[in-house]
């Protein structure tokens, strides 16, 4: 059974209109019960004296559709989700820019907060 794949790839930055608009589709689900946001943004970190202004990134996108997947399977068998959703930026990203949205949604549950 072939599951159609979702694109999980933003080329450049994650948008912030993308994080409002994915925590607005949800609002109308009522059985969620907490939503769990992890950010990944660009440091300005020095490396051999130079200061880091960008990082490029590339993807073998058949693998990480793969691993995403198995990951997904694995988060969803051993917490409480209603729902998750990933991006990874390809291409060039600047210092302060997003880079890495994650957003889960949970049932209520006292166990779920473990997962991050």
């Amino acid at each position: 059974m072939d599951k159609k794949r979702k694109n999980i790839f933003v080329e450049g930055a994650i948008p912030p209109h993308l994080i409002a608009d994915s925590i607005a589709k949800h609002s109308s689900k009522t059985d969620i019960g907490a939503h769990s946001i992890f950010l990944g943004q660009i440091r300005a970190d020095q490396i051999d004296g130079k200061t880091i202004r960008a990082i490029e990134y590339t993807t073998y996108e058949d693998l990480a559709f793969t691993k995403m997947s198995e990951i997904r399977e694995a988060i969803f068998e051993k917490y409480p989700l209603t729902c998750m959703h990933v991006y990874h930026s390809t291409g060039t990203v600047q210092v302060g820019e997003i880079c890495f949205f994650c957003i889960r949604f949970f049932q209520p549950s006292e166990s779920g907060d473990r997962s991050m």
